[in-house]
């Protein structure tokens, strides 16, 4: 259901940090609203203020809400709480995924500008692959996904595994992982 924007009620909420609203709108912009904002019948908000918050930025008037009763306030609350909280972050392994696949599309794009002649168009990312793919996968610089991608692709199992459970940092297991190469390639010569 569509709503004028300005109908929003917005009260004192949990959360305070906003981050990242002009990074929301894009993609918002880009890939439309994947998950509505969730409003009471007198269009109070319960969740998605960083969504409305992105609409707002983009200068819509309209945004998509679903309407859903709540009960009374403590049951509001609960869903304001149970939106934010039960989110999980990706796993080192399901990051670098998401980047693989993200590199392969980068670099049809690159082609695909090549064969066709075309410059960098405005609404297309510059700079090398694995920087373009670094910002958007969440690693920070290309450096770091390059070193993601040596860990992937030749840390252990148990290694692995710690990544994904948050026991160790990527510096740490890409350090281990490139000390337990380089004492292969040791063994091997003598």
């Amino acid at each position: 259901m569509q709503i004028d924007i300005n109908k929003i009620k917005v009260s004192d909420r949990i959360r305070k940090d906003f981050g990242g609203i002009e990074e929301l709108a894009r993609d918002i912009e880009q890939n439309g609203l994947i998950n509505p904002i969730v409003v009471t019948p007198d269009y109070q908000l319960i969740a998605g203020e960083r969504r409305l918050r992105a609409h707002q930025f983009l200068g819509r008037k309209e945004v998509t809400v679903r309407v859903m009763e709540i009960k009374d306030f403590e049951h509001q609350l609960q869903l304001e709480i149970s939106e934010n909280e039960h989110r999980k972050e990706f796993t080192f392994s399901e990051r670098v995924e998401w980047a693989r696949r993200l590199e392969e599309v980068e670099r049809l794009k690159v082609r695909e500008r090549m064969v066709g002649g075309k410059e960098n168009l405005p609404d297309q990312p510059t700079g090398q692959v694995r920087d373009i793919v670094a910002d958007q996968a969440g690693f920070g610089s290309g450096r770091q996904y390059d070193k993601a991608k040596f860990i992937a692709e030749n840390a252990t199992p148990e290694i692995i595994q710690q990544l994904d459970e948050g026991l160790i940092s990527t510096h740490r297991a890409f350090v281990e992982t490139k000390a337990r190469l380089e004492a292969a390639v040791r063994e091997a010569e003598e």
